[in-house]
């Protein structure tokens, strides 16, 4: 047996064997190699390598970079967490949250909601809420309360172009106020029960309450911010709580008393 080196062109010398007593006519005088050991393999495993070992870096070196940042923004969370605690303690809610506080968000992860708060009869709820929503996630903070006495048709009112807490609803309608109508969209299937709702008193209120967004349906409010429309704030600041709870103060007070009237709860 013999071994005889080959020059592809430009290549590096590649090693045959060959067979020399020809005992073996396939092989003798074969020149084929059993491993074509080219400059171009050569650089193709090199380009291989180099490719592997960036694209490793770049993977180890964002998980570091989730690590810092999630360490960076433990204290402020913290922070948030003792100033939401502190406001809601003064209301009088603590942190036992029912199933059936947002009934209105319909059949949801219990671990979407933190921040959570209620009020001891649980006639009002206050919590942090995300959502995913493919490959994005969505960032709520929500206030469910209950008006007494009334059942009203479901409705639908949210900033316009804006991601509303519950998914889908009725079609939208238009009011007679051009200011709001620019400003929100309305949603309902019975619009004599929108209207009466939302009367002057009642729009100017939520023209007020900038922000705030909110569904309704029988006694039972959801009031909303997304937090990825809101202006920009200190992250420690529980502004989005001190927002709901001060549209909670005056809504209400503001319920048409013909709305009372026309769509009261029956016993």
């Amino acid at each position: 047996m013999g071994v005889a080196f080959l020059r592809d062109s430009g290549a590096a010398l590649a090693p045959c064997t060959a067979e020399v007593g020809g005992s073996s006519p396939q092989l003798q005088g074969s020149r084929a190699c059993a491993f074509p050991y080219t400059r171009d393999a050569v650089n193709g495993s090199l380009v291989l390598l180099v490719t592997m070992t960036v694209a490793l870096a770049a993977v180890l070196g964002g998980s570091i970079l989730l690590v810092q940042a999630a360490r960076r923004a433990a204290p402020m969370m913290r922070l948030r967490q003792q100033a939401i605690a502190a406001l809601c303690a003064q209301r009088g809610l603590v942190p036992d949250v029912a199933p059936s506080d947002f009934a209105l968000l319909g059949a949801i992860d219990p671990r979407w909601l933190t921040n959570s708060f209620s009020s001891r009869d649980h006639g009002v709820a206050a919590a942090d809420f995300i959502r995913p929503a493919g490959k994005n996630t969505q960032f709520f903070t929500i206030l469910a309360f209950t008006v007494a006495g009334l059942k009203l048709p479901y409705l639908a009112v949210s900033l316009r172009n804006l991601t509303g807490v519950t998914l889908g609803g009725p079609p939208a309608l238009e009011l007679e106020s051009t200011e709001f109508d620019r400003r929100f969209t309305v949603r309902s299937n019975d619009r004599r029960s929108a209207v009466m709702l939302l009367d002057p008193g009642m729009m100017q209120w939520l023209l007020d309450c900038e922000q705030v967004n909110f569904d309704m349906v029988g006694d039972k409010v959801l009031a909303f911010i997304n937090r990825a429309a809101e202006p920009a704030h200190r992250p420690t600041e529980p502004v989005e709580f001190e927002l709901l709870f001060r549209f909670f103060d005056g809504f209400e007070a503001r319920v048409p008393a013909l709305l009372r009237s026309e769509f009261a709860a029956t016993t």
